[in-house]
């Protein structure tokens, strides 16, 4: 297809990427899938390759070139910092020159924003993200973004899975002072992680860097099993982010109800966690409806390269 005018949107993680390639009205023509493409996961040079290989993949496979591409968004984790985001776009170009492309024109967009995209297909609403961290990013109906939250470990991010791991970790620190009693999340971590001891626990967690996100799961798990501690820590974390969705609504005027997604692997799909948060919602912030998404965020990328192209 010489001469085509064709769309690329792609979302990348720290597993794995999902590209497609589209048409200019957004018709699919293919799709693939390849490794991580969070560069701070992967690294800048690396994360540029994977972006590349699943761009020229799919040309391949819908036997057309990567000059044939107008617009292209890739939806990241890992680029919410302007020196990594522009970092990774010089090794996009620095390895497409190398590869004989012209420039290419790529934009780089964090994971969330493709996310808000996609669930709205374009238009205004708001996305909740409970994933390793937390974030509420939402669209007004003229086009502006706005967010609340997202300030990462060390300032926020209260309700993501690295805030709540951290918290059963405390209330387990606690439990082994005799100061409150977290029995069962004790022994659950120390079942699955061997922290039998405090020296155990210390150790990991300050000289090994336990990721500490990795504990949210078998809080789930705990407060399924109505384990009050888990879910009284669940009910925490939702008040959080209800209160965060309530800020973000409040600059929200005119819209009512306001569309609410799920997004991130706590809440994305049927846990104890998304009935609490629900619950949250409901009495916290009465003007939000959430919904499903209409597209998945990948589908949101192509959308906003579709815009791209558009406008030149």
């Amino acid at each position: 297809m010489p001469g085509s005018r064709l769309v690329f949107g792609a979302d990348g993680g720290g597993t794995k990427t999902l590209g497609i390639l589209a048409d200019k009205s957004g018709t699919e023509l293919a799709r693939m899938q390849l490794g991580p493409g969070n560069p701070n996961v992967a690294g800048i040079d690396p994360a540029a390759q994977t972006l590349l290989d699943l761009l020229s993949g799919c040309c391949d496979a819908a036997t057309c070139s990567p000059k044939d591409i107008g617009a292209a968004v890739f939806g990241l984790a890992g680029v919410g910092s302007a020196p990594v985001r522009q970092k990774l776009y010089d090794a996009l170009q620095a390895i497409a020159g190398s590869r004989g492309w012209r420039a290419l024109p790529v934009t780089l967009e964090t994971d969330a924003r493709i996310a808000l995209e996609g669930a709205f297909g374009g238009g205004p609403g708001v996305v909740l993200i409970a994933g390793t961290g937390s974030n509420v990013i939402g669209k007004m109906p003229d086009g502006t973004i706005d967010s609340v939250g997202g300030w990462g470990r060390v300032l926020g991010d209260e309700g993501g899975g690295y805030f709540l791991g951290l918290e059963t970790a405390r209330a387990v620190t606690r439990d082994m002072d005799g100061r409150s009693d977290a029995s069962k999340l004790r022994k659950l971590l120390a079942d699955r992680f061997g922290w039998t001891s405090r020296s155990r626990m210390v150790e990991a967690v300050y000289q090994e860097k336990f990721d500490l996100a990795a504990i949210a799961p078998i809080v789930l798990d705990a407060a399924a099993e109505e384990d009050p501690v888990a879910v009284t820590l669940l009910h925490q974390s939702a008040r959080y982010l209800a209160d965060s969705l309530a800020a973000l609504v409040r600059r929200m005027p005119g819209i009512s109800p306001v569309g609410v997604v799920f997004v991130g692997g706590l809440i994305d799909h049927d846990t104890v966690y998304a009935d609490i948060l629900l619950r949250a919602i409901a009495d916290r912030v009465p003007d939000a409806e959430v919904r499903p998404a209409l597209y998945p965020p990948v589908r949101g990328a192509v959308l906003m390269a579709q815009h791209l192209l558009q406008r030149t």
